[in-house]
């Protein structure tokens, strides 16, 4: 058992930190898809306020700034995502069909890309590619600290009022989306 500890410390110790970072990158889509989804829902939580850089898309500008604060009365599905996030590229077309879906309630959807991996012009040409139509934009990590986002995708749901309602860790359907949407929604 000592010779074996001994070796993989000899191991650890010839590995540089560069490459033990490539690695952590490479498993970092493996071990989001392997995230358990789970909903948090609970006591109410004030939502923080926050400015983002929208891409352009279909019903946005490029360069445009959102701010929660301006969606005030509006319920809002806030998605913390990133390009190479196989889970989060999964669940874009069951959001941006939910999204046309309910336009007709006043409902705003908000996706915030996690930038490291990706950059923003990842971000941009996979909206423009994937022909999303909502607000989305870059956050080098002001956002995603600020609402405690521990693994993606995540999706926030927050009401008229701008309060936390619902946090849900990992893939959503269409299905559970309409399902949570009517907690804020009404």
């Amino acid at each position: 058992m000592k010779m074996k500890v001994a070796h993989f410390r000899r191991y650890m110790s010839s590995v540089s930190q560069v490459q033990f970072a490539k690695v952590g990158l490479l498993l970092l889509p493996l071990l989001l898809t392997l995230a358990a989804c789970s909903s948090q829902s609970g006591p109410v939580d004030p939502a923080p306020d926050f400015e983002l850089t929208l891409f352009g898309t279909e019903t946005r500008q490029a360069g445009e700034t959102l701010r929660l604060s301006d969606l005030k009365g509006k319920p809002v599905v806030l998605n913390f995502w990133f390009p190479s996030c196989p889970p989060c590229v999964a669940e874009m077309p069951e959001f941006e069909r939910v999204f046309q879906n309910h336009k007709s309630y006043n409902l705003e959807f908000v996706g915030v890309q996690l930038l490291g991996i990706d950059t923003a012009e990842d971000g941009q040409n996979f909206v423009n590619e994937v022909g999303v139509s909502y607000a989305l934009g870059p956050d080098e990590d002001e956002i995603i600290t600020k609402y405690k986002v521990s693994g993606f995708p995540m999706t926030v749901f927050i009401d008229r009022d701008q309060n936390i309602v619902r946090r849900w860790q990992g893939v959503l359907n269409e299905e559970k989306m309409e399902e949570i949407l009517s907690e804020i929604i009404n």
